[in-house]
């Protein structure tokens, strides 16, 4: 994040350097010649500072909030919430992000066709500074539209996730939804971390804001929620915004419905996304499951009845045999 920080601060400065001497070259220059010039090697500079300052925030997006699960193993996984949705502005720049982590390899497809792809498939390139978790363009177009996946390999596994880019005017009527967040189950006393993220475009008026409010549905009504963590972030110029909801602790209190409503100063109505957090349980036996259990149960009971029984009866019939016998000895001997 540091990077990035200075990057921007360093390409403004650039920037406005630049236009301060274009300014004063203007008003000295009697040559239309020289202007020209002066004009084109502006936008040159402009075109490549805003280029670094994209890909820096290409290359921040995989290194911050990443799941703390994450930070401790090494398994192949996925480092954060992976967006099922993109929108893009016609001729903006437009980035797509697979974080990971283990994995031996990284493929981007596009509609099942392998990158690279050539400029009438797709202008995205990948960008090997964030090894290969990113692919971005610098204006996106029309044949940019599509369904892209990224497929994770090692050695032994593969994941794979799609993503659906779409072109989108940079005022929507309302937040477009680009991660819902999970309906989660987990145990008490572990941690629980919630995320939503919509694209609603740039603002048009100066004291316009973008709001995201989490809250816990307690008899369907909007509460407050108790011992909880709210962080909210921004990419792509803030045309897409979204909020983490971090739970330190679960308590019983906080099983239940929870809601992300995510406002825009340009739109017309807020989006609502619900989710649900639950605890562990653990899963009933099916009630076939259930009556051939209950059978072998019973059947081993009544086996092991039967053979109760049947050395209690052959116990008693010793001990008669063996009082027949002594009874016939002492009559025998009596005799004599």
């Amino acid at each position: 994040m540091l990077h990035h920080k200075r990057i921007s601060s360093s390409a403004r400065a650039m920037l406005a350097v630049l236009k301060s001497a274009g300014r004063r070259n203007r008003s000295r220059c009697h040559n239309v010649g020289d202007v020209k010039l002066l004009t084109v090697l502006i936008a040159a500079c402009l075109t490549v500072v805003t280029g670094l300052i994209d890909r820096a925030q290409g290359e921040d997006h995989c290194s911050e909030h990443r799941y703390n699960d994450s930070l401790v193993s090494d398994y192949m996984q996925f480092t954060k919430e992976v967006a099922d949705r993109e929108y893009g502005v016609l001729g903006q720049f437009k980035s797509l992000h697979c974080c990971a982590k283990g994995y031996r390899s990284i493929e981007w497809f596009k509609n099942g066709q392998p990158y690279p792809w050539g400029g009438d498939i797709s202008s995205l390139i990948v960008y090997p500074e964030a090894a290969n978790q990113t692919i971005y363009t610098h204006r996106i177009s029309e044949t940019d539209i599509g369904n892209y996946s990224c497929v994770l390999r090692n050695d032994t596994s593969i994941i794979r996730h799609d993503i659906e880019l779409r072109i989108q005017e940079d005022k929507p009527d309302y937040p477009l939804p680009t991660f819902k967040p999970k309906d989660m189950i987990i145990n008490l006393g572990e941690t629980a971390r919630f995320y939503c993220e919509a694209f609603v475009g740039k603002l048009d008026l100066p004291d316009a804001t973008n709001k995201i409010v989490w809250m816990q549905m307690l008899d369907d009504k909007p509460a407050s929620i108790v011992d909880a963590n709210q962080l909210n972030v921004s990419r792509e110029d803030g045309q897409i915004i979204g909020s983490y909801l971090s739970i330190p602790k679960i308590q019983p209190h906080h099983y239940g419905r929870y809601r992300c409503q995510i406002t825009s100063g340009n739109l017309e109505r807020p989006l609502e996304l619900g989710m649900e957090l639950s605890p562990a349980q653990v899963t009933a036996v099916e009630d076939p499951e259930l009556d051939l259990l209950g059978l072998i149960i019973i059947a081993i009971v009544v086996m092991a009845l039967l053979v109760i029984l049947a050395l209690i009866f052959w116990k008693g019939q010793l001990k008669e045999h063996n009082d027949n016998r002594c009874s016939a000895q002492f009559i025998a001997d009596n005799d004599v």
